[in-house]
């Protein structure tokens, strides 16, 4: 479902996905957008931003500390990434995200046996990878009429 090939700055990447610049350079510190960023790497960074901030009931976390991805945490960035260019990705699609597993999952009949089969009283957090995809266009699209700030004059 690849929308464009056209490449983004970092700073385009954070403003289509409807975050702070900040969070972009966190992103890029901890090796989840890499250049050049395409229209994935604006799901992915929304993923980021919100699984990097997720503390699972029983885990202690100091919030000075520097907070290295889990492994976890690196699996559900690569799946959103991935169901950006997925023939199979639906605005119904949804990316569940447990505290050792990500799991994309589609059709009703797929959310009814991941229920079944892996939540059983588990926590688990559920992202609307499909409609966020969806919204990439759109998102793409706000990129070319966005006012750019008027560069410095030079000094004298």
């Amino acid at each position: 479902m690849s929308l464009t090939s056209e490449k983004l700055s970092t700073s385009a990447v954070a403003f289509a996905a409807g975050l702070s610049e900040s969070w972009a350079w966190k992103a890029r510190d901890q090796g989840v957008l890499t250049e050049p960023h395409f229209e994935d790497s604006v799901v992915a960074l929304r993923v980021y931003a919100f699984v990097s901030q997720i503390v699972w009931p029983g885990t202690r976390r100091p919030r000075s500390a520097r907070q290295d991805l889990e492994l976890w945490q690196s699996m559900a960035v690569e799946a959103a990434r991935q169901a950006v260019s997925d023939a199979d990705t639906t605005p119904e699609t949804s990316l569940w995200v447990l505290q050792d597993s990500v799991y994309l999952v589609t059709t009703p009949a797929e959310r009814a046996a991941f229920d079944l089969k892996h939540l059983g009283g588990r926590v688990a957090i559920r992202l609307p990878i499909g409609q966020w995809v969806t919204e990439l266009p759109d998102a793409i699209a706000q990129l070319k009429t966005r006012r750019r700030r008027p560069s410095a004059p030079p000094a004298a």
